[in-house]
């Protein structure tokens, strides 16, 4: 586009009536420097400003186009004065491309907004330890990059709204950044979705998520989120598109069509193996949970049983989850710990610290003093008489069935990965273009 040319044919009309950048700034509801802008060939005006301008002035919009005023012999050529020259329609479809190109960067800085949200998350949760302070300030920052969007999304409508573009033109302009939009707008809920885990699985307000926990919730949350927005999308184009919000020509809309229904099959098909490998991930966690593949130690006899829990093991020597001897896991109190029974008398420790087993028939089949604090669980069916076998599982052997089920957990995470680039690939295979 010769910028120039129309920028110079801008300010020689503002000169010949006698205005000044300001007022015809004012007259346009722009800035002054905007109007510099344009008269300098630095950019064009929007393409909504281009029919005030020409009325301003007095001349055509083809004339505004082309940056020259066309004789009146020339104006007679033609019975429709206001139709454009190949000439102006070629700039119009510059002036397009232009603001195709200016919404693409303004995009890409909505993006970046969002992605300083989950950054802000990051050194919130791992610098700080404030997993919900850094889901408040990335959710403000998600805010900000939504409603920027949406700005941008409404300037962009606006700057086509010229009716001396041709259809094809504006329908092939809106489409862009329609998708455009709706690629900024799945990507602020991706990364919303990816930071939710913050808010609804922290251990404590003011403790935060470790990186593998948040990385395997927020990996899920977002892989559901992601498909839910193509979902949303490939219905809200269909939508817009009846409406009339956009048109295509006629290759275009054959090619639309045709993307469309593929875009419906491969949805389908996708649906249908992600709830299977769900109903799959979702089987394998209730049935081989942690406490049910952990094997533990199983004592048959009561002697065997009462001396393994009655071993002196501490808690600063409890190794498991991550923890090591050299790093205790929980610093003991100062002073010797005093112990109360169920009325509020005082007790002795090993008082406080005597448990028993009892058979189905509420009788006492066994009695131990539990000083091994390494045990995570007990458990025994009673019987008759006895409660034997006792299987005892500690922190450790938790902990180790823990990570088991995590790398599984993973494995599922990997196979959902696989079946949406799958159906990506396939689209992109045998989409036509």
């Amino acid at each position: 586009m010769d910028l120039k040319t129309i920028g110079g044919f801008i300010a020689a009309l503002r000169k010949a009536n006698g205005m000044t950048q300001k007022e015809l700034a004012e007259r346009l509801n722009v800035s002054d420097k905007s109007v510099s802008r344009w008269e300098c060939g630095d950019s064009a005006p929007d393409l909504s400003l281009i029919p005030v301008i020409a009325e301003i002035f007095g001349v055509s919009c083809d004339e505004l186009l082309r940056g020259e005023r066309r004789s009146p012999a020339a104006r007679t050529e033609t019975a429709d004065e206001t139709a454009p020259s190949q000439k102006g329609e070629k700039q119009l479809r510059r002036i397009l491309a232009v603001s195709l190109s200016k919404f693409r960067v303004r995009s890409f800085i909505a993006a970046g907004i969002a992605a300083g949200g989950l950054i802000a998350a990051m050194v919130c949760n791992f610098g700080f330890l404030r997993a919900w302070l850094g889901a408040f300030i990335s959710a403000v920052f998600y805010l900000a990059a939504f409603i920027a969007q949406a700005v941008f999304l409404n300037n962009a409508f606006l700057s086509v709204s010229d009716e001396d573009l041709a259809p094809q033109d504006t329908g092939s302009f809106r489409r862009s950044i329609i998708l455009l939009s709706e690629f900024v707008f799945a990507f602020i809920a991706l990364l919303f979705a990816f930071t939710l885990p913050l808010v609804l699985y922290p251990h404590d307000t003011y403790i935060g998520m470790s990186k593998a926990s948040w990385f395997e919730y927020g990996a899920g949350f977002g892989i559901l989120t992601l498909l839910a927005a193509l979902l949303i999308c490939h219905f809200l184009n269909a939508v817009l598109h009846k409406r009339g919000v956009y048109t295509l020509g006629e290759k275009a809309e054959r090619i639309y069509l045709h993307n469309t229904k593929l875009k419906r099959h491969i949805a389908l098909i996708l649906a249908a193996v992600v709830v299977a490998t769900g109903i799959a991930h979702a089987l394998s966690t209730e049935l081989w949970g942690p406490g049910s593949i952990v094997e533990g130690t199983t004592f048959h006899d009561y002697e065997s049983f009462v001396a393994f829990m009655e071993t002196d093991v501490p808690v600063d020597s409890v190794v498991g989850n991550g923890s090591s001897a050299s790093e205790p896991v929980a610093s003991a109190p100062v002073g010797e710990p005093v112990y109360y029974d169920e009325y509020g008398n005082e007790i002795s420790e090993e008082e406080a610290m005597r448990r028993t087993i009892k058979d189905k028939n509420g009788n006492v089949v066994c009695e131990y003093i539990d000083r091994n604090h390494s045990v995570s669980s007990i458990r025994y069916t009673p019987g008759d008489g006895t409660a034997l076998p006792i299987t005892v599982v500690t922190y450790d052997e938790f902990y180790a069935a823990q990570a088991v089920v995590k790398v599984r957990n993973a494995v599922f995470l990997v196979a959902y990965c696989i079946e949406v680039s799958l159906a990506v690939l396939v689209y992109f295979l045998k989409r036509e273009k």
